[in-house]
């Protein structure tokens, strides 16, 4: 059984989350899932955020053909999964989650 409570986990993963972007602040930040996993024999909260990041691109033109083509279409909502240890409430890992 967890000592640590969902809400704790997820108060854990958004301050650890926001200190490891802080030179890129993520926006928009909003909890997407959280479940119990065990890995290795350990109990971990999964946290999955969701965010927006600044981003930028290189459009690349190698023929007429492709100035007029629309520019590919840039997603910017990120989601990471962090993983908090159910009994420690100490941060694991995070995982870049991609969503299809």
């Amino acid at each position: 059984m967890p000592s640590i409570s969902m809400k704790e986990a997820v108060q854990t993963a958004k301050t650890t989350l926001n200190d490891l972007f802080s030179d890129d602040a993520p926006k928009a930040l909003g909890l997407e899932e959280i479940e119990l996993v065990e890995i290795s024999g350990r109990d971990y909260w999964a946290v999955t955020l969701g965010f927006h990041r600044t981003k930028s691109i290189k459009v690349h033109v190698n023929s007429m053909n492709d100035f007029f083509k629309p520019a590919p279409q840039i997603e910017n909502r990120v989601y990471k999964t962090l993983f908090v240890d159910a009994n420690s409430g100490e941060f694991f890992k995070m995982e870049i989650r991609l969503v299809q």
